[in-house]
This record gives C-alpha cells, structure tokens and sequence, in this order.
C-alpha cells in the first residue's frame, strides 16, 4: 500500500504536467490570433490571403461612364477599398456614398459588402447610390456565401496589421495591391 508521501509526490506531478499542458495550449492559442506566431516562429505561418485572392473569388459590378457593368474585375494595386456592413434592402448612407465620390476622384474604389445576416449580397441593394460618373471606377465586389471565409481571412490579416476594425464603414486604402492605412466612419 503506497504511503501518503507517495501520493502526493504522484499528486504534484499530475498537478505540474497539467499546468504546464494548460501554459503550452493557452500560448499557442494567444500567438495564433494575435498573429504573432509568425514573428515569433518565421517557419511557422497561416495561410496568407491577398486582396486579389478576394478580388478572384467575387463578381464585380463596375460603375463608370454613367452605366453599370457585371464581371470579371480588373485588378487595381493602388485603391481605396469600402468594407461595408451590408443588411438586405438596406442602403449606403448619404456621407459614405459622398466620400466613395470623392475617393474616386483620386483612384479606383472597391465596395466590399460584409453580410451582417447570413444572406446573399443583392447588388440592387446599391444601384442607387453609388454613383457612375466618377473619374475612376467604382467597383462593387459580390461572392456566394461559400467564399465568404477567403474575405474573412483578409480582413483579419488587416486586423493584425492595424488592430480591432470595430465599425460598419472602413476604408483601406491599397498601395501595390497592399493595405497601406485605413480609416473609420
């Protein structure tokens, strides 16, 4: 029969391998979404997701010239990308289509609708207010549900890169197909 010395040095290892088991685990965890795993691991990385792998998986609505174009986007390395909260009926505001105008101005505008309920992105949702005659295109990009994850892995490298995106209208601006800053309304 063991002695209660016995027990307990049994005791303490179990206690030991366990909480060390519980460090390792909350560890990773922590490195793995805050995306330092691969500063600290360079060997070690996620799949990395490109603004054209976004591109690649949507179908564009181009708005230029006074008219409306469905298809295959042309792929622009320096542009202001919209990351907008999309509801089914429900309209860009009045400021945000005013400053998509303006940024147009400048360079092309991508428009990426970020469904808040599990729905398909209806581009009739939008006709009305963006607006057509801009210097550069205006580009509404559209995708089945199925591809919703390779937008979702974009947006959370720009996370990692800039922090928390805690609002319903961001703008990202791309240089060389890279994000280079964003802003909130």
């Amino acid at each position: 029969m063991p002695r209660a010395t016995e027990k307990r040095k049994k005791r303490g290892k179990i206690f030991i391998i366990a909480l060390l088991a519980l460090i390792f685990a909350e560890t990773g965890y922590i490195l793995g979404t805050t995306g330092l795993m691969g500063i600290i691991f360079p060997g070690v990385r996620g799949a990395s997701v490109g603004f054209s792998d976004v591109v690649g998986v949507s179908t564009a609505y181009v708005f230029f010239n006074g008219s409306v174009s469905r298809g295959v986007s042309q792929l622009y390395g320096d542009a202001y990308v919209y990351v907008v909260a999309y509801q089914p009926g429900v309209a860009l505001p009045d400021a945000v289509a005013r400053q998509i105008a303006l940024d147009a101005g400048e360079k092309p505008v991508y428009i990426l609708p970020i469904p808040i309920y599990n729905t398909p992105i209806n581009p009739e949702d939008y006709i009305d207010t963006i607006p057509t005659n801009t210097k550069n295109p205006v580009i509404l990009l559209t995708y089945p549900l199925n591809k919703f994850a390779t937008v979702q892995t974009w947006l959370q490298q720009i996370q990692n890169k800039f922090g928390q995106l805690q609002s319903n209208y961001i703008r990202i601006e791309l240089s060389g197909g890279q994000p280079k800053s964003i802003r909130f309304f």
